[in-house]
């Protein structure tokens, strides 16, 4: 999966799976002895679960800027949905590797957050403008945070969200085509989702071999669609995709094949990346 973890012995040795691993925890302890202050911290609790921000956003700086934001857009359902983006970001991909800064942080990881961990978390819609609405939000957070921080990241991420807003809006196109594709009923009424998951997992059971990982595709000719499963280099080819896609897009799902099939069909869809974003993901055995 991307953005995975790996545990390191006291050497400082990777060994996954060895008797020598340690599992490291990492604790906080919030000392609170004046009643103000212990009403502070539950209504930034309070505001924080909001937006879903993980516990320890509370004790690192980033978290006191984003209940701040938060509560200066107490009623945006758009400012909501970006800060739970950018708090899973912060706290479940970088987690202790995240700088101990703004002004640390560095481009590379701005452009991890708007190719790599955007696409993640994208929704469904009729609009299809999730993007659109995205970027926006982005630029007005980055500009508020330059002004209390001190920072100058504004042109830093505008730049990198010109250069890649036209194909993270063509990813989140052929994301709402495929996902459409498995459920037809997505947006009426009587959408039956359970009904869509059996059909799912029967055609996934009815596979001799199925594959999940994330494929760069490489070539489209005369309906086969060539991908590169970017995790083992392998190539391979699927046919009647079920929707129009575009070489260098990166899909995440599972194909599958029968042992007298010549060519791979594709199953299930969970994410659809720029090019750019496999620049950002690793594979863990």
């Amino acid at each position: 999966m991307t953005n995975s973890r790996m545990f390191h012995d006291e050497s400082g040795h990777a060994g996954e799976g060895s008797k020598s691993d340690q599992l490291q925890v990492r604790a906080w302890v919030k000392t609170i002895s004046d009643p103000n202050e212990h009403k502070e911290f539950m209504e930034r609790l309070h505001v924080g679960s909001q937006f879903d921000m993980r516990y320890r956003g509370l004790v690192e700086y980033y978290g006191d800027d984003l209940i701040a934001y938060k509560r200066k857009n107490l009623s945006s359902k758009h400012v909501n949905d970006f800060l739970y983006i950018f708090s899973k970001y912060l706290t479940d991909h970088l987690e202790d590797d995240c700088p101990p800064s703004w002004k640390e942080f560095h481009p590379q990881l701005w452009e991890e957050f708007i190719y790599a961990c955007f696409p993640m978390y994208l929704d469904i819609s009729l609009k299809q403008n999730k993007s659109e609405i995205f970027q926006k939000q982005l630029k007005k957070f980055i500009y508020w945070l330059d002004k209390r921080s001190g920072c100058s990241w504004y042109s830093t991420v505008e730049k990198c969200i010109e250069d890649g807003l036209e194909e993270l809006k063509t990813c989140e196109k052929i994301f709402n085509a495929l996902f459409l594709h498995s459920y037809p009923n997505l947006h009426q009424k009587d959408l039956n989702p359970l009904e869509d998951i059996a059909k799912i997992e029967a055609r996934l059971q009815g596979c001799d071999t199925t594959l999940n990982s994330i494929f760069e595709v490489t070539n489209i000719t005369d309906g086969i669609v060539s991908v590169r499963d970017i995790d083992t280099n392998t190539a391979l080819q699927i046919a009647a995709f079920p929707t129009t896609i575009s070489t260098g897009i990166l899909l995440e799902g599972t194909i599958g094949m029968n042992n007298y099939d010549f060519y791979w069909t594709w199953l299930a869809t969970q994410a659809v990346y720029p090019n750019k974003a496999q620049n950002y993901i690793q594979f863990v055995d």
